[in-house]
């Protein structure tokens, strides 16, 4: 997750139109496209496109993971539905982790209901 910070010129003057906003908002770096570039939930933070639906929680919310901040689709082959009590995650877990004697969903289901890797 990246903030936005207002951008300043060499004497540290920040023009009017790149000030933050009250509560930490602002824009985003006008260095990047904005095809490159998403929201999170915080208006203030964003990631990289391409970190949004990767079963990551990479705004530190779960926003590029859930509704109404982006829709991705379903959990897919290689994970497993749950709620994760690990941050890291949000509805899902990577199969990987299923059977291997730690507990990473709220209700145990991935030591004694998923299937595994």
């Amino acid at each position: 997750m990246n903030k936005i910070f207002p951008q300043e010129d060499v004497n540290g003057n920040v023009a009017p139109e790149t000030k933050a906003l009250p509560g930490g908002k602002g824009d985003v770096p006008r260095s990047l496209p904005a095809f490159l570039v998403a929201h999170c939930g915080d208006p203030a933070s964003w990631i990289y496109s391409d970190q949004r639906c990767d079963g990551t929680n990479n705004c530190g919310d779960c926003s590029d993971e859930r509704s109404p901040v982006t829709v991705c689709p379903s959990c897919g082959p290689g994970w497993w539905r749950c709620t994760p009590t690990v941050f890291k995650y949000c509805d899902c877990i990577p199969r990987t982790l299923c059977r291997d004697r730690v507990q990473h969903c709220s209700d145990w289901s991935d030591e004694f209901s998923c299937p595994g890797p």
